[in-house]
């Protein structure tokens, strides 16, 4: 591969990740997944001695085999390649390459998985630990318990709100105070921009819309719902990941839970109240019905258990 031909792939993946951010208005973490898969596929072509420009079908499927011997899984893999798809379908549509390898190959299936979710009485424990404050100590590196108390309820109030929206870990965090419609002091709804900046209204409880309202009191509209300080940024999603895996551990739960696993939790609560799957999906902004089906298994745990006793 010549010089001119890396500057040029370098430029081509610039370009093609201002068109995921600014066009198709993909978050910046799908954007920094998609330039990490195409840094590994820039290093196996420039190990393979091959131009990304006019590699072929057989190159990409010994890229796919190369892949499964370094021990990478099935799913990761097959996310690598449909980022090679809508790259490469891209460039061709912008006459950045004349064919598109991916297009002939067959591409790998993604295995389906079965959502990780936490039981009610997981669930419970996990509120019952989040609001037990007595392992917060009266001072750690500096700051006082007070502070460190503020840190936990905006966690607190953080992973309720996920467990009643079902948002997205970045779009809880990217909500301003100005996103929640209050009326009569209590929250009805939230105002969420989700994947591709598409917008939905997701309805809130009344209980927790009065506890949601009343934090939001008296604050500027502009300010982000979980701002650390006063007209301050909120947290990383990976100060939050770590934060709920301490709460998670004080609960006794042993799963492995994520943010996401949080509105995997709030999807199953509503399939097991019978909530049909379309408007599932209308609540957690899935583009397609069948992301949404992987829901099914509550329906699955609910039909074992009338059967249990027979």
């Amino acid at each position: 591969m010549s010089e001119s031909t890396e500057i040029s792939f370098e430029q081509t993946r610039k370009d093609f990740l201002s068109f995921l951010k600014y066009t198709k208005g993909h978050s910046d973490t799908t954007c920094y997944n998609y330039n990490s898969d195409l840094g590994i596929w820039q290093r196996w072509l420039l190990e393979a001695k091959l131009d990304w420009q006019n590699c072929s079908p057989t190159d990409v499927e010994h890229f796919v085999s190369h892949l499964s011997r370094e021990g990478v899984g099935a799913h990761a893999v097959a996310r690598k390649i449909s980022c090679l798809a809508t790259f490469y379908k891209w460039a061709k549509r912008n006459s950045k390459v004349q064919e598109d390898p991916i297009y002939q190959i067959e591409k790998p299936k993604r295995p389906r998985r079965i959502p990780v979710w936490l039981e009610t009485e997981e669930q419970n424990a996990f509120i019952k630990a989040t609001r037990n404050y007595d392992d917060i100590p009266d001072n750690i590196f500096g700051r006082s318990r007070d502070s460190l108390l503020e840190v936990r309820r905006r966690y607190e109030l953080l992973f309720e709100l996920i467990q009643k929206s079902g948002l997205r870990i970045s779009e809880a965090l990217g909500m301003k105070n100005r996103d929640v419609r209050v009326v009569d002091g209590v929250a009805k709804s939230l105002r969420v921009i989700g994947k591709g900046n598409k917008e939905r209204q997701v309805p809130l409880p009344e209980a927790f819309g009065r506890v949601l309202a009343l934090s939001i009191g008296g604050k500027d509209g502009d300010e982000y719902l979980f701002a650390k300080k006063p007209g301050g940024k909120p947290p990383t999603a990976h100060a939050v990941r770590a934060y709920l895996k301490k709460l998670i551990e004080k609960a006794g739960i042993d799963k492995k839970v994520t943010p996401h696993k949080l509105r995997h939790t709030y999807a199953t609560r509503l399939l097991e109240k019978d909530v049909q799957l379309v408007d599932i999906q209308a609540l957690l902004g899935h583009e397609s019905i069948a992301t949404t089906q992987i829901y099914t298994h509550a329906g699955q745990e609910r039909l074992s258990k009338l059967v249990a006793d027979i």
